[in-house]
Order: C-alpha cells, then structure tokens, then sequence
C-alpha cells in the first residue's frame, strides 16, 4: 500500500515508520525538514501532485499550549484541503487523551462525553469533529486512536517535566493522593495503529493497567539508574509553602496549585474496544518499561 505519515520525525513515528517499512509498503513522509514532502502544516498546505494515497496516518501534532491550534486543528484542516482532489481509502487520526476531562474517573470509554480542559484536548477533540465529517463526506474509512500518556525514546511535554522533576528531587507528592492515570509505549500504539488502520471506528490505546502517580514517579527515579526516595507532603503544608514562598523557583515548580492539580486527578482509559478489535493485543507493561525490569522490551536507549 502507498502510505503517507505525517509527523513521522516524532516520538511515536519512530516506532510506526519501521513497522509500516517491514509491512512492504511504499511510504512517504510529510513534515517540516527532512521527508519526502517538507511542509509546516501550521502555514502551508501541501501539494502532492498527481499522488494516490491508499492510507493517510496524521499523526503530526502539538503538546505544545502555544501551537497546538495551529498545529493540531488548522494543520489538519490543510491536510484535508490537499486531498480533496485524491481522497484516500483510510485515514487515521492520531488524537489524544486529553479529549476527556482529566478528572473523569476510571475505565473511560470512547463514548464519554468530551470536556477537554486544555487547548491540546481542546484541538484534537475539534480535529476528531472535522476529520470525522470529511471522511463520511468524501467515503473514507476512518480510524482515530486516543493514545494514553506514551513513553519512548523522545518522550517530550508533561512526562519529560515529571521525569526531570523526579530525577532532580523536586517531584513532590502529596499525602492520601491516589489518583491514577493510564500509559502506553509509543512501540505499541504504532503496532495498533498498523492494525487498526484496516478496520475504522475510535480507539482508546493504554497498556490496560490503572497506574498511580506515585508509582509512576517511583518507575522513572529506577529508570534514572537511582532509585530515590519521594518526598511526601501533607496537602496543607504544601499550601502554607506555596502560600508564602511560591517565589521560590522550587515551590514554584514543584507545588504550584495548577501542577497539583493535574497530578491528582483519575483519569484512567477502557481497553475493551481495542481489545475486541484486536483480540492479539499484548501490549507491554508500561510502568515495568519505565523501570527497566521489563528484559523482552526493546530499548532504543
């Protein structure tokens, strides 16, 4: 098949672009510098010529508060604009967790409702919208995953931050916390995506384990090569210390109410439609990833 993957320098293009190579198909890649096609899709859309694409992976996007309309929901809307003339048989929208509300509980479906707190949830759930009513428009099957927070090589945004803050002794853990959230390896969600793109419909990927906060900061002090202790801190004391020292570059990375509150909310993803799809489906335990202990993992790094 002839594939075009956006985005493929990224974190999870790294994992994809081999398993699509060793599938035997013809790719191209679309992004900013070095691909096939250069193209900043947050100003240009791209011109493919007389080229025929059997599957379009749109996997480009932002983390990135500042870019991440551009990116994410204008991006998308000149990628789609650049296919009119050749629709393709199958698109697949890479889009986010971030779609649901942070706080919306455990063994969320894809039939939540979306409530995106943030301008990247916000983007990819308006994305999912239009990608969605050009598809049924123009007779394309249509495939959208909703990765958990991913780990790989290049991992980069809100779990880079937790990483440097574990390793830098400035993670700090409030008391009775036991809010969960849900992971995945970028290496399995490429491995789904190679095997969903086939079928449409929307998928939640994670490695279908519920992991605490807590767990998840242990996880990366081992895979530091340093197993550190982790500060822990009644919540109250940590608002008399915000309360008059948040000029303190330390307070202010480690408890300002805004990182508090993210790292204390339940939000963990259903497995069951991917599960269902995919009855092969054994992805990697996340957390052991992290940690190193997992030894069939394969380590880029």
């Amino acid at each position: 098949m002839n594939i075009l993957v956006t985005g493929g320098s990224g974190m999870l293009g790294g994992y994809l672009l081999p398993i699509l190579k060793n599938e035997g198909n013809v790719l191209t890649t679309l992004q900013r510098r070095d691909a096939d096609i250069i193209c900043d899709l947050t100003k240009e859309i791209p011109n493919f010529g007389e080229k025929i694409f059997d599957v379009i992976i749109h996997a480009a996007g932002s983390h990135d508060e500042a870019d991440a309309l551009e990116l994410n929901l204008e991006g998308t809307r000149r990628l789609l604009e650049a296919l009119e003339a050749i629709p393709p048989r199958e698109f697949v929208y890479v889009s986010s967790w971030e779609v649901y509300s942070p706080d919306s509980g455990e063994g969320v479906k894809e039939d939540h409702q979306l409530w995106a707190a943030t301008k990247v949830g916000q983007s990819k759930a308006r994305a999912e919208e239009i990608v969605r009513n050009w598809c049924a428009d123009h007779n394309v099957l249509l495939t959208i995953v909703r990765p958990a927070r991913m780990f790989g090589k290049g991992v980069k945004g809100e779990m880079r931050t937790l990483f440097n803050d574990v390793v830098n002794s400035r993670y700090i853990h409030i008391r009775g916390n036991d809010a969960k959230l849900s992971l995945v390896c970028a290496s399995d969600v490429a491995e789904a995506i190679e095997k969903l793109h086939s079928i449409g419909g929307t998928f939640n990927i994670s490695d279908g384990k519920d992991t605490k906060w807590i767990e998840l900061a242990e996880a990366m002090s081992s895979n530091s090569g340093a197993m550190k202790r982790q500060t822990f801190l009644p919540k109250k004391w940590a608002d008399v210390a915000w309360k008059f020292a948040s000029w303190i570059p330390a307070v202010k990375a480690s408890l300002s109410p805004e990182i508090l509150s993210r790292r204390s909310k339940t939000l963990t993803l259903s497995s069951e439609a991917l599960e269902m799809a995919f009855p092969d489906w054994s992805p990697y335990p996340t957390i052991d990833v992290i940690s190193r202990v997992n030894k069939d993992y394969p380590y880029l790094d």
